[in-house]
C-alpha cells in the first residue's frame, strides 16, 4: 500500500476530491486485503463525509458496469464526445480531473456522460437520487440562463427571469416549447441561476416554487410507491395528497417526508444553515444529526452546523418570497445580504461584523437593486459603493 496514503486525512475529502486521487481509484478498481482493511477501518470510523465516500465508491462501481455493458462504437462515439467537450471547457475555472491509466480516463468519460451513465446502470438498478445529484453536480456549466437538463442530448435553455414548467402525462410544458417524455433521461435537473426563479409543476399535481441559485432533480415520472426529489438550494412545495405514494424531499444534510402539505426548506449546500419551515399538515425531518423530528403547523426545524432545533414561527418570514416579498425580523444583517445576493444575482461584499447587526423589515423584490440597498442604509448604518472592475457592491459600516 502506498504510505503516502497513511498520512493523507480523507475525512476532510468530498466525493470530487476522492475521484481525484490515485490510491482511492486504485483500491477500489483493484482491491487488496490491505487496502481493503485501510477502507474498512476508515468507514468503522464514522466520518462527517461517509456520504461522500459511500456516493464515490457507488459511483466507481457503476463505473465498472458501464466499461461491461458499452460496445467499442459506443466507446468510440463517448470520447469523441469527451475531446469536444474538453475542447469547450478549456481554461474555464473549473477543476480539471487528472487520473492515470484507463480506470481515470473512464472514470472522467463518466462525469461528462452522467446521462449516459443512468441510462446503462438503469439495466441494473436505478441509481439513488442523493448519489445522482452528487455525481452530477461537478458537470454543471456555469450559467446564467434557467436549464432545464432532460438528458445528454436535450438541456433547454429559459432566458425568462421567471419561468414555468408543467409535467403532464404525455409531454413537458417549458414555458413556449414542448417535449415528449419519452425522450428524457431516468432523472431531470432543474437549474436556476442566481437572480431567476421558476415554478415545477408535476403530473401528480404538486407544485414547487423555486428560488434562485436553485437546482432540483427529480425522476421524468414518479414511482408507483414513492415521489422523491433532490434539492440543494430553497424552494416552496404543495404536495399533491397521495397516501399510496409518499414524498420524500432530499437534500445533503436531511430528508423531508411528507404525504400531502405546505412547506418550505433551505438547503443551500454552500451554506452551513439548513431549515424546514411547515406551513400546513404535517412533515418528518430526519438527518445524521437528530432523531425523526415531526413538525406541526407553523413549525420550523433548522440546524446550523450539525446543532438541530424546533421552534414555532412567524412562516411568513420564511415563504413570503414567492410572492415577491422578502420579511425579516431580527436578522442578522449579512444574512440578509447574503438572502438578496442570491435573490438578485449580485455580487456583495461587506464587513464580517455584520452578523452583529440586527434588522427587521419588509423588501419588495420587484424594486431594482439599489433601491432596495438605498432602503436598507435607512434600517441599518450602513453605506455602499459599487467596484465596477470587480462588478461587485461592497458594503461598509456608515459611522457618519
Amino acid at each position: 500500500m502506498n504510505l503516502k496514503a497513511t498520512n493523507t486525512d480523507f475525512t476532510l475529502y468530498t466525493f470530487e476530491d476522492f475521484l481525484q486521487n490515485d490510491f482511492f481509484i486504485s483500491s477500489m478498481k483493484h482491491p487488496t486485503e490491505e487496502t481493503i482493511n485501510f477502507w474498512k477501518q476508515f468507514e468503522l470510523s464514522a466520518p462527517s463525509n461517509i456520504n461522500e465516500f459511500t456516493a464515490a465508491k457507488e459511483y466507481l462501481a457503476a463505473l465498472s458496469v458501464s466499461e461491461d455493458t458499452l460496445s467499442d462504437n459506443e466507446m468510440t462515439g463517448l470520447w469523441a464526445r469527451i475531446d469536444t467537450t474538453n475542447a469547450h471547457t478549456a481554461g474555464s475555472k473549473r477543476r480539471k480531473l487528472r487520473y492515470i491509466g484507463w480506470s481515470a480516463a473512464a472514470s472522467i468519460l463518466l462525469i461528462l456522460g452522467s446521462f449516459l451513465l443512468i441510462e446503462n446502470y438503469g439495466k441494473h438498478g436505478t441509481p439513488d437520487i442523493t448519489n445522482f445529484a452528487m455525481q452530477t453536480k461537478i458537470d454543471l456549466p456555469e450559467t446564467t440562463e434557467t436549464l432545464l437538463i432532460l438528458s445528454e442530448e436535450k438541456t433547454v435553455s429559459i432566458n425568462k427571469k421567471e419561468s414555468e414548467i408543467t409535467y403532464n402525462k404525455q409531454d413537458i410544458k417549458a414555458d413556449e416549447e414542448s417535449i415528449v417524455k419519452e425522450k428524457t433521461a431516468t432523472y431531470n435537473q432543474l437549474v436556476i441561476p442566481r437572480g431567476k426563479r421558476s415554478v415545477l409543476t408535476f403530473s401528480d399535481g404538486s407544485k414547487v416554487w423555486i428560488n434562485s441559485g436553485t437546482r432540483v432533480i427529480y425522476p421524468a415520472e414518479f414511482e408507483d410507491k414513492k415521489r422523491e426529489i433532490y434539492v440543494d438550494g430553497e424552494i416552496y412545495i404543495e404536495v399533491a395528497k397521495d397516501e399510496n405514494r409518499p414524498f420524500y424531499v432530499r437534500t445533503k444534510e436531511m430528508n423531508v417526508r411528507v404525504l400531502g402539505t405546505k412547506f418550505n426548506v433551505t438547503a443551500y449546500e454552500a451554506d452551513s444553515a439548513y431549515s424546514v419551515v411547515l406551513v400546513e399538515g404535517s412533515v418528518q425531518v430526519e438527518s445524521e444529526h437528530s432523531p425523526k423530528t415531526i413538525l406541526s403547523p407553523n413549525q420550523m426545524f433548522s440546524m446550523v452546523n450539525g446543532s438541530v432545533e424546533t421552534d414555532y414561527v412567524d412562516v411568513d418570514q420564511y415563504t413570503s418570497w414567492i410572492y415577491g416579498l422578502y420579511r425579516f425580523k431580527s436578522a442578522p444583517l449579512s444574512h440578509v445580504l447574503n438572502r438578496l445576493s442570491i435573490y438578485y444575482g449580485i455580487n456583495i461584499e461587506s464587513e464580517p461584523s455584520f452578523s452583529q447587526i440586527k434588522c427587521s423589515g419588509k423588501i419588495d423584490l420587484k424594486d431594482d437593486f439599489e433601491v432596495v440597498l438605498n432602503g436598507l442604509t435607512f434600517v441599518a448604518p450602513i453605506k455602499y459603493t459599487y467596484d465596477e472592475q470587480k462588478a461587485t457592491y461592497q458594503i461598509v459600516k456608515n459611522s457618519e
